[in-house]
């Protein structure tokens, strides 16, 4: 994708192909782009603002939570402020990128995120609205990927110092997601910074 987005394009959008992207997004980034010839990157989040109260959409209480949790430790670990790590739906500066990255998967992210503190990547945040197809995973299958995404974290860092964090960060946030899930039914949805205030 990267590379072929190298052969004569200025901007690359991407989007998940599970129907779970707002398509008006795209004009919105695309307009960024051309209004700010600095930017290299718009992430859309659907956790920066209240649109999800106005569209009513019924979000899968796991896959919230651990998006909010794994966020906020990216941001720690990469030097970063984002609201939304794992939302599909980006414009990228063509000349920002690299030519290759050996990943795919659910972890992309994560190793996207890492080349974007690697390199200085100048990022912007718009918000999307949440649309949600699927409902709530099983608790082995959220737990897994979980897992997957820290011990993923932790082989992209490079001292044991920042191992021992991301491993601190696993076993506290696997814990909290749990009592999360435990305990509410209904679990409402905040931005990622109000979610953060009330923990």
């Amino acid at each position: 994708m990267f590379k072929e987005a190298k052969k004569g394009y200025d901007v690359l959008i991407t989007f998940d192909a599970d129907l779970q992207h707002a398509p008006f997004t795209i004009k919105e980034i695309i307009d960024k782009l051309a209004t700010n010839s600095e930017l290299d990157l718009i992430s859309t989040s659907r956790y920066l603002t209240y649109r999800f109260w106005k569209d009513n959409t019924k979000v899968p209480v796991d896959r919230y939570v651990t998006n909010m949790f794994l966020t906020r430790t990216i941001n720690e670990i990469f030097d970063i402020q984002i609201t939304d790590a794992f939302c599909g739906l980006k414009g990228y500066r063509v000349r920002s990128l690299p030519s290759k990255m050996d990943h795919a998967g659910y972890s992309f992210p994560l190793v996207f995120w890492h080349y974007v503190h690697q390199n200085g990547v100048s990022i912007e945040e718009i918000e999307t609205p949440i649309i949600y197809r699927i409902d709530r995973r099983s608790r082995g299958e959220w737990k897994t990927r979980t897992n997957d995404y820290f011990q993923k974290l932790e082989s992209l860092v490079k001292t044991e110092n920042q191992k021992e964090i991301v491993r601190n960060f696993q076993k506290n946030t696997l814990v909290q997601i749990t009592e999360i899930i435990d305990h509410y039914t209904d679990f409402p949805i905040y931005t990622f910074t109000d979610f953060f205030k009330m923990k």
